[in-house]
């Protein structure tokens, strides 16, 4: 249908015929020549599961923080931090932060530090640590106590102190800063 008429079409005779088959046979595409693909996607093809690998097993600094007291154990994992990986001439140096006097005793132990490292990495994943001096994680920091709950009384008192706020949003948003300035009252 164009422009709401039907349209018929005729047989074609056998010279128009012979004219259509010439020119679809001029105007036929012909198969593109590809070039052959390069040696980077044969390496990216193989290499792309391997390095999905590494990942998983946790090749990355944030990753090695999980099993941080695993590898350094509990005396050192609790004044220590892995910050990053840093490659120099092919070598994988990780570098960890810690207190100024833990940072000379971990670069006593660091033949021990990078074989259980490599342990957990791989095969010479890491080839040295280096130890940079941070501020010492406070005894705060390490054992942090669980919060306490409001008693029924303060409790009560709480909710005595919020009824003639109407807003819901705000009610709630007052309630969650009245517990915690009470539990940091103790």
């Amino acid at each position: 249908m164009v422009d709401g008429q039907t349209v018929t079409h005729r047989p074609l005779t056998p010279s128009e015929r012979a004219k259509v088959e010439r020119y679809l046979e001029s105007q036929r595409a012909r198969p593109q020549a590809r070039p052959l693909p390069s040696a980077s996607m044969a390496v990216n093809r193989v290499l792309r599961p391997l390095a999905a690998k590494g990942a998983k097993r946790g090749s990355s600094a944030l990753a090695l923080s999980e099993v941080w007291p695993e590898i350094m154990g509990p005396r050192w994992s609790k004044i220590s931090a892995p910050v990053r990986f840093r490659a120099t001439k092919g070598e994988r140096t990780l570098v960890i932060s810690a207190p100024g006097p833990a940072a000379s005793l971990i670069l006593a132990a660091s033949g021990p530090i990078i074989e259980r490292l490599n342990a957990h990495l791989g095969a010479g994943q890491v080839a040295s640590i280096q130890v940079v001096q941070a501020a010492p994680k406070t005894r705060a920091d390490i054992d942090t106590k669980p919060k306490r709950g409001l008693t029924p009384s303060e409790e009560a008192s709480l909710r005595e102190g919020l009824t003639q706020v109407g807003n819901d949003r705000l009610k709630t948003a007052l309630e969650r800063l009245g517990r915690e300035v009470i539990r940091n009252q103790t």
